[in-house]
């Protein structure tokens, strides 16, 4: 799975959502199970560099993901 895909799916799911959306996102199964499988192989260190950098992407995703939320649970508590 490219990281691309997962990239797709964030914007389009923050483009126009409710912040109660937003808050309750988790990104899709096929996606979870990626990054899990490319953690399990760090700890092992037995990824590629190709591998790393897909690996990177996703943390960066995950924290734009974070930031998000923290974004939308100010907008429903104000």
């Amino acid at each position: 799975m490219k990281v691309n895909k997962a990239f797709d799916e964030i914007v389009e799911f923050l483009a126009g959502h409710t912040p109660e959306r937003v808050v309750n996102f988790h990104p899709s199964e096929e996606t979870q199970k990626r990054v899990e499988d490319l953690l399990a192989r760090k700890r092992d260190d037995s990824l590629s560099p190709e591998e790393k950098s897909e690996l990177d992407q996703y943390l960066m995703l995950e924290h734009i993901i974070r930031l998000a939320k923290a974004r939308a649970l100010k907008y429903l508590a104000a």
